[in-house]
């Protein structure tokens, strides 16, 4: 007969992910891929009256979750280095419910530095404060730009800052 299930070690994923970003184990969730996560945030913060903010192009399943719930989507193109024309995005991000910033921006594979996210984020905060962010970092490990860092440390310092990594 079978022994049952394999050990579920969820637990010690979730448990050394926080012990190495310097989080409480309540602020991790793992998942199988960023997609459930992705479709979960745009289903908690967006509704008819706040909008999701993205890209063009960047990874889609937040904008996919958006149109097919039905809510309005602010989508900002990129900028002519293809890089997400934050500036743009922020302004967009008033009153939004969700800004789905990807960092490196997939497809493009543009990269913005530390100090460009954390601007970004404090000036979306000061002006929106009930807007969430979301920065997608699934592929910063693959970034060799010294200047591109994650965002974790503003997640840990700011509410409604989240950070999705693969």
């Amino acid at each position: 007969m079978g022994r049952g299930y394999p050990p579920d070690y969820v637990g010690d994923l979730s448990a050394t992910i926080a012990s190495t970003y310097g989080v409480e184990r309540s602020g991790v969730i793992v998942a199988t891929g960023s997609g459930p996560l992705l479709e979960a945030a745009t289903r908690a913060y967006c509704t008819m009256d706040k909008p999701l903010v993205t890209a063009a192009p960047t990874f889609t399943t937040c904008e996919q979750t958006a149109r097919r719930m039905g809510v309005p989507v602010k989508v900002v193109p990129v900028d002519r280095s293809l890089s997400l024309d934050v500036d743009a995005m922020a302004t967009a991000a008033k009153g939004a419910g969700l800004v789905f910033f990807c960092n490196p921006n997939n497809p493009t594979g543009t990269a913005h530095s530390a100090a460009t996210v954390e601007k970004f984020i404090r000036g979306v905060k000061q002006a929106s404060p009930g807007t969430t962010i979301l920065i997608d970092e699934a592929y910063i490990d693959y970034v060799h730009d010294a200047a591109v860092k994650t965002a974790a440390p503003l997640a840990k310092e700011l509410p409604g800052v989240l950070i999705a990594r693969s």
